[in-house]
């Protein structure tokens, strides 16, 4: 059996070279993660020493740009692009005490350089652009843009990004969005033609019990040298039961022991899981799988395609 779908596209957040900025009500969302930000105040605080030129991409409601304020940094230069969010910004900052402190800019990270906004080295760069699966922020290029700006020896936030897959069942919450059988004898599954194959489940943990199958990893890829690749994942089924498809999500390493990852595991998250759909089957214990995964040329995003072996 082979199953194949392109990687998902969905809004680029502001402050990167994504097509389209969140909605405000998931700025909130995110604000409100607790954990995601904690993870940032971890990395930081190895990172960020007392008098450091600070520079982040993508700065949204402000808040990390505070963080790095609170840990010494002199100066930080933080890059948005949303005229909306800048001014939500800057009364963040104004409210914090630290106005005097930031050099906020409307503008694009490819931007930067030729804007000659920074004119001092960045000691540390920081970037909060990361989407559900992964890349489709712009986090690689965003890297690209703001070389010229870092001191010989910066310190990076995030450092390197890998990427996992297993295979779930979605008993219950596929059902939810899709025709799985007939209804009342008559076929009704051209109505799964017009969805999007790649799923997002906002706030619906697909919780470890689902995964039927061992986590295929792929090679753990430096963020300022990512370039296009191609990796073959194997899995083995851990389990006799139903498979729906393939979960796929991001690890982020922020610096030593700090690691983010962007898979939907319990309230409170901000992130989402990524499923892509297969006929459902049946998989038996020790069946195994292997996916091909693609990054994709421009570095935007990915493709994964796989296969069932033969029972």
């Amino acid at each position: 059996m082979e199953a194949g779908d392109k990687g998902p596209e969905t809004p680029g957040r502001s402050g990167g070279p994504g097509r389209g900025e969140l909605p405000i009500r998931d700025h909130v969302l995110m604000v409100n993660d607790v954990g995601r930000a904690e993870k940032y105040v971890d990395a930081m605080s190895k990172k960020i020493r007392p008098g450091d030129v600070v520079l982040e991409v993508g700065t949204g409601a402000g808040l990390l740009t505070c963080i790095a304020i609170s840990l010494g940094a002199k100066h930080v230069y933080t890059v948005e692009r949303s005229p909306l969010l800048c001014k939500v910004a800057q009364k963040v900052f104004a409210a914090n005490g630290i106005s005097d402190r930031v050099t906020l800019l409307n503008m694009a990270s490819d931007d930067l350089v030729k804007a000659d906004a920074v004119r001092e080295p960045v000691d540390v760069f920081v970037t909060e652009t990361i989407g559900t699966a992964g890349l489709e922020e712009g986090i690689a290029p965003i890297f690209d843009h703001v070389r010229p700006l870092l001191s010989p020896h910066a310190r990076c936030i995030p450092e390197t990004i890998q990427f996992k897959q297993c295979l779930v069942n979605m008993s219950g919450i596929r059902d939810r969005i899709q025709i799985l059988r007939p209804i009342f004898g008559f076929d009704m599954s051209a109505l799964n033609e017009e969805l999007d194959s790649n799923k997002f489940y906002w706030l619906n943990a697909i919780e470890e019990w689902r995964e039927v199958s061992s986590i295929g990893e792929t090679a753990v890829h430096h963020l300022d040298t990512l370039s296009p690749s191609e990796t073959t994942l194997e899995m083995m089924a851990i389990t006799n039961n139903v498979c729906d498809g393939i979960l796929t999500w991001a690890e982020f390493k922020l610096a030593d022991g700090v690691v983010l990852g962007t898979r939907y595991r319990h309230a409170g998250d901000s992130w989402a899981n990524c499923v892509h759909f297969m006929n459902r089957t049946s998989v038996a214990y020790g069946q195994g799988c292997k996916s091909t995964f693609r990054i994709h040329e421009d570095r935007l995003g990915w493709s994964t395609s796989w296969r069932l072996d033969s029972r």
